[in-house]
């Protein structure tokens, strides 16, 4: 239980296990642990905390050969964290104590009574003070026990052992022996069921014949020296022996906590073969106390031989993983080799203690002046930086360079570069290096499959080369948006790509000019408006620069064809291909017609004197009429003109279209003579007058002729009169009177209508 910083109530709280690796089975390591913490007098539960396993670490045997023999093999798993408790809670003058129990022990105890049904179990127990005394924060770690070597005794052979602490308070420690607790874990229920507050907890039973004046039987059995916490004994018999060690700590006089912790030392039989100690040499010489730079390791050594085991030591304590015949020494301190049978089991032998010093080198530190990225093909300048007195041996990859005495040095390959200073007068050195990694330079050119393009055309620019991961395009010195190995090149100018390696190494190609050509200039002739005829005939296409192609309805290579295109409008098109492959069109719109349709009568009757109007109509759009011969008409260059001939005439019209297109149309005016119609007639058989005749109504052959009674009725009609009246009505001949005749004749414009009496006598 350790104090972190001042904040009051906070604490690193740590549980260290030590587990018999040869005893390993499911269920007997736990992944957390609970500690109950209670106040001592009138017990009860203040608080539960629960730690986590974080690191588990081998024991170091010292005799490896002896621990294997034994089969020795234990780790020590550690179980902490960091707890804030809270002061206002821990103010009793009593103070409080933690506990934790787990069931059960190793089952091969020599001196305890393993033969009890429920198990040997364990408990950890540590007692500390009120955090708040009189309303003051009272701040206290708890003594700490040193991390063990993995020790062991032989038979017959004096022991020591340092079980002592440190205390961060520097408060006063006293050590003893105590029997170790058993608790109220059993091999039924291994963990802590049963929280309520305990006055105290059992220890463990001792097996016959052993005691705790009698832990490990010897002469002298074993004791603790209760100042310095230092083990000694003789042992006699062999075994695996448990003990607990109290640790008590006092402040000005008042004893303020405790804490245990147990131990299990084996007894072993290392024989009588004793060989000679280790000799530590340095530098080929007999090591005794040494001083050395700190910048520089030290080498200890001792006989290579492979009879000979070796574990190192430092200030008394094992250091893990050094059993070679050399160690590298970068810290001071005392230290020792034990030497023991590689193959055997016997007894070990501890060499001479050498002391280590080490004095302060010269301040030296080693900086690259070039900024990166570093390239192959550049030369770096690497720069020490030290006193004004120093003098400056530089190396490559661990080898002087000779000549080399400067404070700066040119390089231009990869590699370890270290600089060693000395002062004038001193004789330690300061090194620092520095490795230099120069990274390849990427390659690239720029690939173009031409350097010239039309308009709207563009060319794709490849960049191709080794080792690139970015790209920058240029284009006239200008960067460009574009960061992948391509580019569509639209625009004429000089192009440029640099490229970035992963390292940070560039490179750039050569510049690549492009040109973009001229687009041909394109002339077609324009085509005037066609007329569909039956005489219509192919029309020439033209163009400049010639050599092009027409394209389009109609068009035969440079010629159109009015009868396939058909009427309409129709689009040509002249495309033409200059010498660098650039392309330019020019289209005209070409309009075909159909000759001019004109419909109406092509025959007029009527009788001299009177007019009638030529109707004639036109399928399209008429920009001229021109009549022949313009005698007797009221125009010539309408569609529909007044005739009054005063005999029968032939007429022609020819109509132009807006579109250029004409017809012509011919026509006939007949003019008759006016009707004779006599007045009276007598149809009374005497063959003379007996019919109405008309004599020339012959001429109007669609004539219509009607005769009234004086009452209105109709007694006769004729279409055409090619039976001439002869009286009758019904078939009986009609009264003498007078009647109302009524003839029609020609149609339309041209038709003419005679009213008068006709008189019937008998």
């Amino acid at each position: 239980m350790r104090a972190v910083g001042t904040k009051p109530g906070l604490f690193r709280i740590q549980l260290n296990q030590f587990w018999d690796e040869t005893k390993v089975v499911s269920g007997n390591r736990d992944a957390l642990v609970t500690l109950l913490i209670y106040r001592k007098q009138n017990p009860i539960l203040v608080e539960r905390i629960t730690l986590y396993i974080k690191e588990t670490l081998p024991l170091t045997f010292g005799n490896a050969a002896c621990a294997n023999l034994r089969q020795l093999n234990f780790s020590q798993a550690r179980y902490y964290d960091n707890h804030q408790f809270d002061p206002t809670l821990y103010t009793d003058p009593g103070g409080y104590y933690i506990v934790w129990e787990r069931c059960c022990r190793n089952d091969g105890l020599t001196n305890v009574n393993n033969a009890v049904a429920t198990g040997v179990a364990m408990t950890f127990y540590l007692e500390f003070p009120p955090m708040l005394k009189n309303g003051v924060n009272f701040t206290n770690s708890a003594p700490e026990f040193r991390l063990p070597n993995g020790d062991y005794i032989c038979i017959n052979k004096p022991f020591t052992f340092d079980a002592g602490a440190t205390d961060a308070d520097g408060d006063q420690l006293r050590y003893s022996l105590v029997t170790p607790l058993n608790g109220y874990t059993t091999n039924i229920s291994p963990g802590v069921t049963d929280v309520s507050p305990r006055d105290s907890y059992p220890p463990i039973s001792w097996a016959p014949g052993f005691s705790l004046a009698n832990v490990i039987p010897g002469n002298p059995p074993l004791s603790i020296d209760p100042a310095t916490g230092v083990l000694r004994v003789r042992a006699s018999a062999e075994g695996l022996y448990l003990f607990s060690v109290q640790c008590e700590e006092f402040r000005n006089g008042e004893r303020i906590g405790s804490v245990r912790r147990d131990f299990m030392l084996p007894v072993v039989d290392c024989s009588k073969n004793t060989p000679p100690p280790a000799v530590i040499m340095a530098s080929g010489k007999v090591a005794a106390d040494l001083v050395s730079c700190n910048s520089q390791p030290l080498i200890l050594a001792v006989e290579k031989d492979p009879v000979w085991a070796y574990q190192w030591q430092k200030d008394g304590n094992n250091i893990r993983g050094s059993t070679s015949d050399t160690l590298q020494v970068r810290e001071a301190g005392v230290y020792t080799v034990v030497k023991s049978q590689a193959k055997a089991c016997a007894n070990d032998t501890t060499s001479q203690a050498v002391k280590i010093s080490f004095i302060k080198a010269p301040a030296i530190s080693l900086s690259l002046a070039t900024l990166e990225p570093y390239c192959l093909g550049d030369t770096l300048t690497l720069k020490a930086t030290g006193q004004l007195d120093y003098q400056y041996k530089w190396q490559y990859n661990g080898k002087d360079i000779a000549g080399e005495q400067q404070t700066t040095l040119r390089v231009y390959q990869s590699g370890t570069y270290g600089v060693l200073a000395r002062t004038t007068v001193g004789a330690c050195e300061g090194k620092d290096s520095l490795k230099v990694t120069l990274n390849s330079r990427p390659t690239v050119k720029i690939n173009a499959p031409a350097l010239g393009f039309c308009p709207d055309q563009s060319i794709q620019l490849t960049a191709d080369g080794t080792g690139a991961s970015r790209y920058q395009w240029q284009q006239n010195g200008t960067k460009l948006s574009d960061t992948t190995s391509r580019l569509l090149a639209r625009q004429a100018g000089t192009y440029q790509v640099t490229v970035t390696a992963p390292g940070g190494c560039t490179a750039t190609s050569s510049l690549v000019t492009l040109t973009q050509y001229d687009r041909p200039i394109v002339q077609f002739d324009s085509i005037f408006p066609i007329c569909l005829t039956s005489s219509t005939t192919l029309i020439s296409l033209a163009a400049q620069p010639t050599g092009g192609v027409y394209t389009g309805t109609g068009v035969q290579e440079n010629r159109f064809d009015p009868a396939v295109a058909g009427v309409g409008k129709h689009k040509l098109t002249y495309n033409f291909t200059s010498g660098q492959g650039c392309q330019a069109e020019q289209s005209r719109w070409v309009e075909v017609s159909p000759g001019v349709n004109l419909t109406g009568p092509t025959t007029y009757k009527l009788a001299k004197g009177q007019n009638v109007q030529l109707l004639i109509q036109a399928d399209q759009p008429i920009s001229r009429y021109q009549w022949e011969p313009p005698a007797s008409l009221s125009q010539v260059d309408v569609s529909s003109p007044i005739a009054r001939p005063l005999e029968t005439t032939a007429y022609s019209l020819t109509a132009t279209s807006t579109m250029g297109c004409s017809n012509t149309l011919s026509l006939l005016v007949v003019v008759s003579d006016l009707l004779d119609i006599p007045t009276a007639f007598s149809p009374n058989g005497d063959g003379l007058n007996d019919v109405w005749v008309l004599p020339n109504i012959g001429v109007f052959p669609d004539c219509e002729v009607s005769i009234y009674n004086r009452w209105g009725e109709l007694v006769f009609f004729s279409r055409g009169y090619a039976q001439p009246w002869d009286g009758t009505y019904k078939q009986e001949r009609v009264q003498t009177g007078v009647y109302t005749y009524q003839i029609h004749i020609g149609d339309g414009t041209a038709a003419t209508s005679y009213r008068g009496q006709l008189m019937v006598i008998h």
